[in-house]
């Protein structure tokens, strides 16, 4: 599996502001059409033949559109999962029964491993170098056992952990993350960011088969138009966690730009700007990807893709948009 770097995609917002298209619902934006047509071109240019592409404008769904496949069937979400995961974490803070500076060994009773925050956690920033998961998870594809209670207790190993907390994307944070969760909750991952986190916001959602024993960091399969609402549920418009984002645990990526709740962020125009790619490229397949983001102008845009791009592909998707969103 080809590790997701995200640090090549700060992009959103840093600019100025053949495929068959089948619209699930009747478009009455004038620009799902031009969303519609800049996805179906990149699709082309990146080798994709299948996707799906969801539009939410201000809080409202706006268009659900199926790129040589149903717009409604549920999709690997890939690495879009960790911000189900790290909503998940936000509320349990908000519940009362976790604190962001809390360390993760106290609540996994591991007495003898490093003492990493929940903070540090949900920013990438905790000290780990690697990524142990990069390998293993061709193995442990269309196998739901669960994975991350035994990285969690690896990963947490003080031989792990560098004195360098700067930011390293690394699954391994959200795997510690998702047993964290079950200790806190006293119930399964799944069950438990279920309830706090897709209920609340309306969508539905499931492990995949071929990804749930990866499911806090790469495994939660659902649609893509339940998807972006959850985005706008947690982060958009009237979002639970609009007001609070820029105050919340985050790791500086870059200038500018940074990482927290399982999604990049980039404050602009007084709010902040959410987004995020996916990836499970595998030999032999299968290959997909996923993108996700919210701006501040209240455009929400979730696509899937059955493909593994490039980082450039990826940076150009999400160019082209902006370039749609930010159109006048």
């Amino acid at each position: 599996m080809r590790l997701f770097p995200l640090i090549v995609l700060c992009l959103s917002l840093a600019l100025p502001g053949s495929v068959r298209a089948q619209p699930v619902e009747a478009p009455e934006d004038p620009k799902v059409a031009d969303f519609r047509a800049a996805f179906a071109q990149w699709m082309q240019d990146a080798g994709a033949t299948r996707g799906a592409l969801a539009l939410r404008r201000d809080g409202q769904a706006v268009a659900a559109l199926g790129l040589g496949m149903d717009a409604g069937r549920p999709v690997d979400l890939a690495s879009l999962s960790k911000a189900i995961t790290g909503v998940c974490i936000a509320r349990l803070v908000d519940e009362g029964a976790l604190d962001y500076a809390d360390h993760a060994r106290a609540i996994l009773n591991l007495a003898h491993a490093a003492p990493v925050s929940i903070a540090a956690l949900l920013g990438h920033g905790s000290g780990l170098r690697r990524d142990h998961t990069q390998g293993p998870m061709a193995v442990w594809r269309n196998d739901p056992t669960p994975r991350w209670p035994r990285i969690a207790r690896t990963a947490l190993a003080r031989d792990r952990i560098s004195a360098d907390t700067s930011y390293y994307y690394s699954n391994e944070n959200y795997a510690v993350l998702g047993a964290v969760i079950e200790a806190v909750t006293g119930t399964d991952y799944e069950t438990a960011c279920r309830d706090r986190v897709l209920t609340p916001a309306g969508v539905t959602g499931q492990g995949s088969a071929l990804a749930s024993g990866y499911l806090p960091w790469g495994g939660w399969e659902m649609t893509v138009a339940d998807y972006a609402a959850f985005l706008d549920h947690s982060f958009g418009p009237e979002g639970w966690l609009t007001e609070s984002i820029a105050t919340l645990p985050r790791t500086r990526i870059v200038p500018q730009v940074y990482y927290g709740l399982g999604m990049v962020q980039r404050d602009h125009a007084g709010g902040t700007n959410l987004w995020h790619f996916g990836a499970l490229c595998f030999e032999g397949g299968p290959n997909l990807g996923s993108y996700a983001v919210h701006w501040t102008n209240g455009w929400t845009v979730t696509a899937w893709y059955d493909a593994c791009v490039t980082d450039d592909d990826m940076a150009r998707l999400d160019r082209a948009m902006i370039g749609v969103a930010f159109a006048r």
